[in-house]
């Protein structure tokens, strides 16, 4: 029991879970909008996530000396290098402009994790933003990347997708920053610390409903295994609180778009299970 645990906790402290779930967003992405798969795209995103996450996080052990560093953390360093390396690898197979906005995603990353010159603190430490960059970086990597990469016109349609994915991802974010209460310095001034967790939570449902709006606006439908996984989310939000364990957000919530892409896959010939609008 004492190996499951350590290699779940690998597994999700070495970022990979979390890339899994990055992964399942791009692809959802291309379900959704009928894009022809590119594998530069998908991997891209899922090793590009697990070199970003885990040299925000790890930056500073990768860098003392060898000797204080333990076998998982060689073992996270191992795995971040192979996937930075992986991401260069794919990353040359983008697009142009699949490029340039890999670029504006990284300095989003860099903006988010680090601080310049010794004066300006990374923006996870400006009051109210850390969310918002968190939010803008996923919904650019996992939504308007492999837009880009396909050379789609970006209509109407498209924006209203988008933004259906932000504030998704920002309905999510609502649980991490519960959770994270814990954790996070009261100088981060973060959506619980400011308004509270009652209020976070309302903030959380606002957006799971705007995006239910968003979802009835463009399809003029609702699908099923989209409330489904709305329904989820709302249900995770309902019961998160500051004593909850990492397992809760950094497992269980980050595995929601993981089995929504499996759900997608499963009835890829018949996406959508539209309630009688009628009734």
């Amino acid at each position: 029991m004492m190996l499951f645990k350590k290699i779940i906790d690998f597994y999700i402290d070495s970022s990979i879970h979390v890339a899994l779930a990055a992964y399942a967003f791009i692809r959802i992405t291309i379900l959704l909008l009928n894009i022809s798969y590119e594998e530069s795209v998908a991997y891209f995103g899922f090793y590009g996530t697990i070199t970003a996450y885990n040299c925000i996080k790890y930056f500073r052990f990768f860098i003392q000396n060898e000797t204080q560093k333990t076998i998982k953390m060689k073992l996270i360093f191992v795995v971040s290098l192979i996937s930075f390396f992986a991401s260069i690898f794919y990353f040359l197979q983008l697009e142009i402009s699949s490029k340039l906005l890999s670029f504006l995603a990284f300095g989003v990353v860099l903006v988010y994790g680090f601080s310049f010159f010794g004066k300006l603190k990374s923006a996870r430490n400006w009051i109210g933003f850390k969310v918002f960059l968190v939010v803008l970086s996923w919904t650019i990597i996992t939504f308007l990347l492999p837009i880009v990469n396909a050379k789609l016109e970006f209509t109407q349609e498209l924006f209203l997708y988008g933004l259906q994915r932000f504030v998704l991802i920002y309905a999510i974010m609502c649980v991490f920053e519960i959770v994270d209460l814990q954790f996070d310095a009261i100088s981060l001034q973060t959506i619980p610390q400011r308004i509270g967790v009652k209020q976070t939570k309302l903030v959380g449902f606002a957006f799971l409903t705007v995006f239910l709006i968003l979802e009835f606006f463009v399809t003029n439908q609702f699908t099923r295994i989209d409330v489904f996984f709305v329904g989820l989310i709302a249900v995770f939000i309902y019961f998160s609180n500051r004593n909850r364990s990492k397992y809760y957000s950094n497992f269980w919530v980050e595995s929601i778009p993981i089995f929504w892409l499996i759900a997608l896959l499963l009835f890829v010939s018949n996406l959508i299970f539209p309630f009688p609008s009628g009734s």
